[in-house]
C-alpha cells in the first residue's frame, strides 16, 4: 500500500527541472548549517555509544565474517544486496525528474539478475553501466527540503534530520524487501536483515574507514566532516561546486575585535607628503626678534 501511495508522487515530479539549476535545490543541499552541528554534545554521546557498540560486537562479528567467507563469496554478496537496491534507485530518480538514472536502474537490474545470477556479478558496470545511487534524502532534497541539524542516529551513525528520515522510507518501502518478506518466514527475514546489516559493516572494514579513525585526534569530527563531505557529493550526483572543505568541517569560533589598550593618544606619524605644521605663535616671535648670526 505504500509504494501505491508513493507511485503519485514519482509521478507528479517526473517532469522536474535538473536539480543542480534549481535554486531550491541548491539551497536545500547546502550543509553549512548541519556543519554547525547544534547538537554536538547529544550526537557526541550517541557516538560513543555506536563506537563502543561497534568495538563489542560489531567489529568481532565482521572479523569472523571475512575469515568464514572468502573475498569472493562476500563480493557477491554485497553485489546481491546492490542489485536488490536498484529497484529503490529507480523510484527515486523518477520522483527527483532523472529519468535517464531511472531507466540506468532498471537496466542494471535486468542485466545482473540475469546475467549476474540475481547480482552475485556486476556485469552492467562492465558494460558501461555503474551504479548511480538515488535514496529518498536525496529526493527530499530535490523537493527542496532543508536538511536540518547534523544527528547521529543510534546504530545506525552521522546523517541529518531530513537523510534520516529518508533512510526510513528507504528502508521500509524498498520494493526488493517486501517481496522478499512477503516470501520469507519470521526467522528468514531476521536473518537476511542481520546478513544485510553485517555486509554494510564489512563493506565500511573495506574502504579502509577504521584505519582513518585510528589516526585522527578527534574521531567524532573527522567522522562528521568526511560524512558531510561525501553526502554533498552524493545530492549533486558526484558533481559538487567548488567548495571549501574547511566549511564542513568543525566552525571555528567568530573571531572579536581585540581590544586597544588605554595607553594614551597614539604618537603622530610623521607625514613625509605634507608640509610641516607652522610654528607656535610664541616660537615665530623668538624668530623675529633674534638678529641672525652674522659672518665675520
Amino acid at each position: 500500500m505504500r509504494l501505491f501511495l508513493f507511485v503519485p508522487l514519482m509521478l507528479l515530479t517526473a517532469c522536474a527541472s535538473t536539480p543542480s539549476q534549481s535554486p531550491r535545490f541548491t539551497k536545500a543541499a547546502d550543509l553549512t548549517y548541519a556543519a554547525t552541528d547544534p547538537w554536538e554534545n547529544t550526537n557526541r554521546s550517541i557516538y560513543r555509544f555506536n563506537s563502543e557498540f561497534d568495538r563489542i560486537l560489531g567489529r568481532p562479528v565482521v572479523k569472523v565474517y571475512r575469515a568464514v567467507i572468502p573475498g569472493a563469496a562476500r563480493r557477491g554478496i554485497s553485489g546481491f544486496y546492490s542489485n536488490a537496491g536498484e529497484p529503490t534507485n529507480a523510484a527515486n530518480s523518477i520522483a527527483q525528474g532523472k529519468i535517464k538514472s531511472a531507466f540506468r536502474a532498471l537496466d542494471r537490474l535486468l542485466i545482473n539478475t540475469v546475467l549476474g545470477v540475481g547480482g552475485l556479478a556486476d556485469h552492467a558496470t562492465d558494460m558501461g553501466l555503474p551504479e548511480e545511487k538515488h535514496d529518498f534524502g536525496q529526493t527530499l532534497t530535490v523537493w527542496g527540503v532543508g536538511s536540518g541539524p547534523y544527528l547521529v542516529i543510534p546504530f545506525l551513525g552521522p546523517s541529518t534530520v531530513r537523510d534520516g528520515f529518508g533512510f526510513g522510507v528507504d528502508f521500509f518501502a524498498d520494493p526488493s524487501d517486501l517481496a522478499a518478506n512477503a516470501l520469507l518466514s519470521r526467522q528468514e527475514r531476521w536473518f537476511k536483515l542481520g546478513i544485510r546489516i553485517v555486509n554494510i559493516r564489512n563493506r565500511l572494514e573495506d574502504s579502509g574507514g577504521g584505519s582513518l579513525l585510528r589516526g585522527s585526534a578527534d574521531e567524532y569530527a573527522t567522522v562528521r566532516s568526511a560524512w558531510l563531505q561525501l553526502r554533498t557529493r552524493e545530492l549533486y550526483d558526484g558533481s559538487p561546486p567548488q567548495i571549501d572543505d574547511e566549511e564542513l568541517s568543525e566552525p571555528a569560533p567568530s573571531p572579536s575585535p581585540s581590544p586597544v589598550p588605554d595607553n594614551g593618544p597614539a604618537p603622530a606619524t610623521p607625514a613625509t607628503s605634507d608640509p610641516a605644521p607652522p610654528p607656535p605663535p610664541a616660537a615665530a616671535a623668538a624668530d623675529k626678534t633674534t638678529p641672525a648670526p652674522q659672518n665675520h
